[in-house]
């Protein structure tokens, strides 16, 4: 592994961005072909899932997770449980919810980390990250969540509804870090941190995860 230690934003939060990040990506490309339970994601996420291998999970839990206590605190030692997904946008632009237009927090917990790992190239843009202007918030907490929402619903009233996928600064948020895809390389970060794929705002998605934006999405929780 080649691994990177940033430090983002006025609120100085942790990315970790880890190049040559898993021994045998290629293998991690194969199992998925062999998959058939791809269906629509549940939550926010724009697009198409499946479950990635059992074995991937323990590989982050118990190999990567007990060496990530220098970028993210001690708490990432009391990591217990992984969630991987094969993910893949497929939601045209039009077709978006109003949060799916945002930048947006995983979970509003500093404790528990994110982890995009990329099977694809950089020409499918990469992963930014967003101080939302209003508040000045670049992390959201559970105390943050209240007073977060509700400023994002008079910024709305106000500036009216954003259109397709942000790629950058716009009225409501500005982008303070912005790592480009590349093939088998992985930005660890706080589930908390506001942040969004830079995705292009497409009418139609390559769904060939040999060729498309094709990425597993994990979170490590307590």
């Amino acid at each position: 592994m080649d691994a990177r230690q940033h430090s983002i934003g006025l609120e100085h939060q942790p990315l970790l961005v880890v190049d040559n990040f898993f021994a045998h990506p290629r293998e991690l490309v194969d199992y998925a072909l062999t998959q058939h339970n791809v269906l629509p994601a549940g939550g926010l996420y724009p697009g198409l899932r499946s479950p990635a291998p059992a074995s991937y999970g323990r590989f982050l839990l118990d190999e990567l997770a007990p060496g990530l206590s220098s970028c993210f605190g001690a708490s990432v030692s009391h990591l217990a449980k992984a969630e991987c997904y094969y993910s893949m946008v497929s939601t045209p632009p039009a077709q978006l919810s109003l949060l799916q237009r945002l930048p947006h927090f995983d979970r509003p917990n500093p404790a528990e980390l994110a982890i995009i790992h990329y099977l694809c190239t950089g020409k499918h843009g990469g992963t930014s990250f967003y101080r939302h202007r209003s508040t000045g918030y670049e992390y959201i907490t559970p105390d943050r969540q209240q007073p977060y929402q509700q400023s994002l619903k008079t910024d709305v009233l106000t500036h009216g509804q954003p259109v397709g996928y942000i790629n950058g600064s716009t009225p409501l948020y500005e982008r303070i870090a912005s790592i480009p895809a590349r093939f088998n390389r992985a930005l660890i970060y706080r589930c908390s941190s506001l942040h969004s794929g830079d995705i292009p705002n497409l009418s139609a998605f390559d769904l060939d995860p040999l060729s498309g934006r094709f990425t597993i999405a994990s979170f490590l929780s307590l």
